[in-house]
């Protein structure tokens, strides 16, 4: 043993002083590997690795959670700004078109700016003046008619198939009264309140106003000025993704216009031929539910059905109600398409939750703006990700 050890001694100083390996053979190693330290490997950890990824993972989807929940109250303190702002990105998306070309020809910012809005503004008051009169004369007649068909609904719920009893109507009833009540109340109750509510609403109507003229006249040196301040690479980045959602606004806003206008009018021509009345006012109840879509136009349809039912008697309202489901099917399934393209179709659930998420939050304005930021949010994921399949396009796509 001693003479193996001093053989091994001698071979690895000769080693070192030829600067060479040391010379190894099969019963040299092992007696190495017997006199080398015993080093024992480190002890496993506690927690399995499965609970550790999670955890890790856990923690962080609870600082983003908090993040998110922090920033959606801070919007709802401060709603009237938040959604006045939002808004008013609406139409300066789709004035930015007619702006920039005026600038393009040698116009000044602030004069491209004030010419177009006031263009739109002289526009839109001769639509108002054009249709204002005979939707204001069909209001009325309307609401009178929604009334006769919601009496008539009660009756048939307690003669009809169902069988209801009367206290059983009038109980559901005050529970669905109490609820819209209780809803109605959040908003205020009494003149003050109302005047409030008015007040509020004005001021964020100006507000409104004065950022879409400054997002019209200076947004494009403003976008200049910040990306001067990135480094070149994110400043690509956000040029593009910031180009992705102005462009997707834009397009959207116009197609559900667009589509808007078809819905009106189909339906429009439809209740005109059986001659049910109120068809201006029907009309354009059909165009405002156009932006709210998947529920929107269905809901402002019914009204129709309900108007032909108690004036025109149930064939005719079973008619309408036909035409209505005729015109969705044929906008979901050709005009959606061609208007929209396919990188802008949403899954009708994601545009359901949309909805539901906004309307919850901010009212009805708030499902107004849902759907439009989830195609934004959407749309520049898509155009930002490196991976298309693992996008939120292909999750928020439309499913063939």
């Amino acid at each position: 043993m001693l003479l193996l050890i001093s053989s091994l001694a001698t071979e690895t100083t000769r080693a070192s002083l030829l600067d060479g390996p040391i010379p190894m053979n099969a019963k040299t190693d092992r007696w190495c590997r017997r006199l080398a330290p015993i080093t024992d490997q480190a002890p496993p950890h506690p927690i399995p690795e499965r609970l550790r990824y999670v955890a890790a993972v856990s923690w962080r989807a609870l600082v983003v959670l908090g993040l998110v929940y922090v920033s959606f109250r801070i919007a709802q303190e401060v709603a009237a700004v938040v959604l006045a702002v939002v808004l008013a990105l609406f139409p300066a998306s789709l004035m930015w078109g007619p702006v920039a070309w005026l600038k393009g020809h040698g116009w000044k910012p602030g004069l491209a700016t004030l010419t177009v809005m006031t263009g739109v503004t002289v526009a839109l008051v001769g639509v108002g003046f054009a249709i204002g009169p005979g939707l204001a004369d069909g209001l009325e007649p309307l609401g009178a008619d929604l009334a006769d068909a919601y009496e008539g609904l009660l009756i048939w719920l307690v003669e009809g198939p169902l069988g209801l009893s009367q206290g059983q109507v009038e109980r559901y009833t005050t529970m669905l009264t109490d609820q819209l009540t209780a809803q109605a109340g959040r908003l205020g109750t009494g003149i003050l309140s109302g005047a409030a509510i008015a007040l509020q609403g004005l001021i964020g109507a100006l507000l409104a106003i004065v950022v879409v003229f400054f997002v019209l006249k200076d947004g494009d040196r403003f976008g200049e000025k910040a990306l001067s301040r990135l480094s070149p690479e994110r400043a690509d980045r956000v040029e593009q993704g910031t180009v992705v959602a102005w462009k997707t606004l834009n397009s959207y806003v116009k197609g559900l216009a667009f589509v808007g206008f078809l819905d009106a009018v189909a339906i429009g021509i439809g209740l005109a031929i059986l001659g049910v009345p109120l068809v201006l006012p029907l009309a354009t109840l059909v165009f405002i539910g156009a932006f709210f879509p998947v529920v929107g136009a269905f809901i402002s349809g019914l009204f129709a059905v309900a108007v032909a039912l108690v004036n025109s008697g149930p064939v005719d309202g079973l008619i309408v109600l036909a035409i209505i489901l005729a015109v969705q099917q044929i906008e979901g399934n050709i005009i959606y398409p061609i208007v929209f393209g396919r990188t802008m179709q949403l899954h009708p659930l994601v545009i359901l939750l949309a909805l539901a998420v906004g309307g919850i939050a901010f009212g009805v304005l708030g499902a107004f703006l849902a759907v439009p930021i989830a195609a934004v949010v959407v749309a520049v994921n898509q155009e930002l990700t490196t991976d298309p399949d693992g996008s939120l396009m292909a999750l928020a796509q439309t499913i063939d």
